[in-house]
């Protein structure tokens, strides 16, 4: 395995190695500030190449996932890099043929996909493109600079490390080619950007290049290109505003300082050991108010009771 001994930039960089974790002492990165965000640092530890074995998913071994495996070969024919494929021609994984192959692509340390599926890749890749000559600024998208470069540093002593899909010879730009089966829309790309955790992505890449390239710093811009894997294949460029990447670098320092922490003490907090009242979400409040409101408005009107009226006794 190639290792990683003094901050830079290394192109060409095997990325089975990356993900194995190539600096000179464990190093954190950020999907593990995701993990340490979202859950906590026990989850990081547990999720850690180096700090320990991850569990591996034993419920179904053989599960083969559509939407991974598409994103994959999408990913490796937009940027002419990425994990290697093994296409296998059958309808299904079903099978002495298939179930021989997928044996053979796992000894050769190879991501098996359906031809069928591989298709699909290759014509999301060329409505990805046609769609990306059409907005301006993006005509030249993945099409000048370098795939998959490795960018790490050493701070204090804590190696931190990422890995950028694509990223412009002047290190101006970084580009990450996202695809999935939620809705591109650019209504939901808010949405999207926070529950993948874009924005701490971009912070992460901006802090390692800021201190490589003091020169561009506060010149960087971070580009997530989104598709759905389905036709018509529709695809938005999302670019991380200021505001969006300044809670991201709140978020990566915070998770920046814990994992320092962690390390130091070697110790791996789980989640609070303490009784917890949840604050009910805002959307489950205000759904359950409205829904009082409807019903209290269509309820039937009953008719008022008459009362008893002196005067009607003088009447006549």
């Amino acid at each position: 395995m190639l290792k990683i001994d003094k901050p830079g930039i290394y192109r060409d960089f095997p990325a089975a190695d990356y993900f194995a974790d190539p600096c000179a002492e464990p190093s954190f990165s950020q999907s593990l500030a995701k993990i340490l965000i979202e859950h906590s640092p026990l989850h990081a530890f547990q999720a850690h190449p180096r700090l320990n074995v991850p569990v591996p998913d034993e419920d179904d071994p053989e599960k083969y996932d559509k939407a991974k495996a598409i994103g994959n070969a999408a990913h490796a024919c937009m940027l002419g890099r990425g994990k290697a494929l093994a296409v296998g021609d059958f309808d299904s994984w079903r099978g002495k043929a298939p179930t021989a192959f997928r044996e053979e692509a796992a000894i050769a340390g190879k991501e098996v996909i359906l031809r069928k599926h591989f298709d699909v890749a290759i014509d999301m890749v060329h409505a990805a493109r046609e769609q990306l000559s059409k907005i301006s600024g993006c005509e030249r998208a993945f099409l000048d600079g370098d795939a998959e470069v490795v960018i790490a540093n050493c701070e204090d002593g804590l190696w931190l490390r990422s890995m950028c899909d694509w990223i412009t010879p002047d290190l101006r730009e970084v580009w990450d080619f996202k695809t999935g089966g939620q809705s591109a829309s650019p209504w939901a790309s808010g949405k999207l950007m926070a529950s993948a955790g874009w924005h701490v992505q971009a912070a992460m890449h901006e802090r390692i290049l800021d201190a490589l390239d003091p020169a561009g710093a506060g010149r960087r811009r971070f580009f997530y290109p989104y598709q759905e894997n389905s036709e018509p294949f529709a695809l938005t460029v999302n670019q991380i505003g200021e505001a969006a990447l300044t809670i991201g670098r709140k978020q990566l320092a915070y998770a920046i300082d814990v994992w320092r922490d962690c390390m130091a003490r070697d110790r791996w907090p789980g989640y609070p050991p303490q009784i917890i009242i949840p604050d009910l979400p805002a959307w489950a409040e205000n759904g359950w108010l409205a829904r009082e409101i409807a019903e209290y408005e269509q309820r039937p009107v009953k008719p008022r009771a008459k009362t008893f009226d002196p005067a009607s006794l003088l009447a006549g």
